[in-house]
């Protein structure tokens, strides 16, 4: 990041620029990291309920309308102030919870443009890969000594993870979804790398960021506006750690093997 290397974090522009920061300490406190999932998730329901009207819409600025933007901004409000709404999965029950509470992030993005049992049912894969996703994230990562879980204690989440996902491409494909089987098959090599390869720190840090990333950005395809929403939010967060935390996050960036302890 540009930041970086214009305001590095001994001098004196960076503490110049890090008090005007301090202003946003009311949005962190919201956990707004977590919007990228609940926005993504929300509208793979309006997705859905598109797709079911006309297969070949894509990239229509016309699917925005108010009603969805209330739902997204009400539905985020409230999550941010029940932060315990989404939780890690440490349990059968906590996963059914996920689960659940998938299908209502899903179902509040079908208000505007329509519902009825198929989209429940086309809706399906998409709640497996909200599942999954939500799993990857409960491998916990030590970001402070650069550490992650023995192979050994992962491997059942690994492989559940892995069965998931096959499960929501081929849902995805006999539903004639390409949408979600695009988005399962692109991020099934993830975990799958993870499994089949020596403990890697990256490799944990790729499945974490990529499964949200992947639906993301897919999702836009349809829903183009989307794009307007994540963008500046992942923008905004990464200027306002860096400056306030002196960390550059979300981002892409992995630890390289020489900077890991496993």
């Amino acid at each position: 990041m540009l930041a970086e290397k214009y305001f590095p974090k001994a001098s004196s522009r960076y503490n110049l620029i890090a008090q005007l920061f301090r202003n946003l300490d009311w949005l962190n406190t919201l956990k707004p990291e977590r919007w990228f999932s609940i926005w993504t998730m929300i509208l793979a329901g309006s997705n859905v309920s598109i797709f079911l009207l006309n297969r070949w819409s894509y990239w229509d600025w016309a699917t925005f309308n108010f009603l969805i933007l209330g739902v997204i901004l009400l539905t985020t409000f409230f999550l941010s102030v029940k932060p315990n709404f989404l939780h890690r999965i440490n349990s059968f029950q906590s996963a059914l919870y996920i689960f659940f509470k998938g299908i209502i992030l899903f179902l509040l993005g079908t208000i505007p443009f329509g519902f009825d049992l198929r989209t429940f049912i086309f809706g399906i894969p998409y709640y497996i890969f909200f599942l999954l996703a939500h799993l990857t994230w409960s491998i916990v990562i030590d970001n402070k000594n650069k550490t992650m879980p023995p192979k050994k204690e992962i491997v059942s989440i690994l492989l559940t993870i892995i069965t998931l996902n096959i499960t929501s491409a081929l849902l995805g494909y006999i539903n004639d979804d390409p949408m979600i089987t695009t988005i399962a098959i692109v991020y099934l090599f993830f975990p799958i790398v993870i499994l089949l390869f020596p403990v890697g720190l990256r490799h944990l840090q790729r499945a974490q960021i990529h499964v949200i990333f992947i639906p993301a950005m897919f999702i836009s395809v349809r829903l183009p506006w989307l794009l307007l929403m994540i963008l500046p939010l992942f923008w905004i967060l990464r200027y306002y750690n860096y400056f306030r935390f002196g960390e550059v996050k979300p981002s892409f960036k992995v630890d390289l093997p020489t900077n890991m302890k496993n």
